[in-house]
């Protein structure tokens, strides 16, 4: 009974801190600063986790109001985990219209950074063949 409680809880702090991992002063953290989807598979541990314990308790567990505080951290997890994860799949994916760019006109001038952080500009591509390649997170 205990036990239940405490996956539970572990449950929430775990939603809790993926949901954190999204905003941008958040730290990074080598596997699950790679794209969205490992934060957002830790968050749905979390809320699986929360959702067992949760189950657990109310089955075996004793007491009106310790049933009732459990109900809502499950409430808690399961809808922080649909929130942020409609919010992480659906708005940060607006992207904008493509730009139709014809083939035999020069590309605009640009300044972007690559995957290393490394400046790059059209002028330093100038006489090199390349592609650009414009993607978001981890594929």
């Amino acid at each position: 009974m205990g036990m239940a409680a405490i996956v539970a809880l572990l449950g929430c702090v775990l939603v809790a801190v993926a949901s954190a991992l999204f905003f941008p002063n958040a730290p990074e953290l080598p596997v699950l600063s790679e794209g969205d989807w490992p934060r957002l598979i830790v968050m749905f541990l979390g809320a699986g986790w929360s959702l067992l314990g949760t189950v657990q308790y109310l089955r075996y567990g004793k007491g009106f109001m310790a049933k009732s505080a459990m109900i809502l951290m499950l409430l808690f997890s399961l809808g922080g985990t649909g929130v942020m994860s409609y919010f992480v799949l659906d708005y940060t994916y607006d992207l904008p219209t493509p730009v139709e760019m014809p083939a035999d006109k020069p590309i605009p001038a640009f300044e972007l950074a690559d995957q290393n952080g490394e400046l790059v500009s059209d002028v330093s591509l100038r006489g090199k063949p390349h592609i650009i390649f414009f993607a978001r997170g981890v594929f």
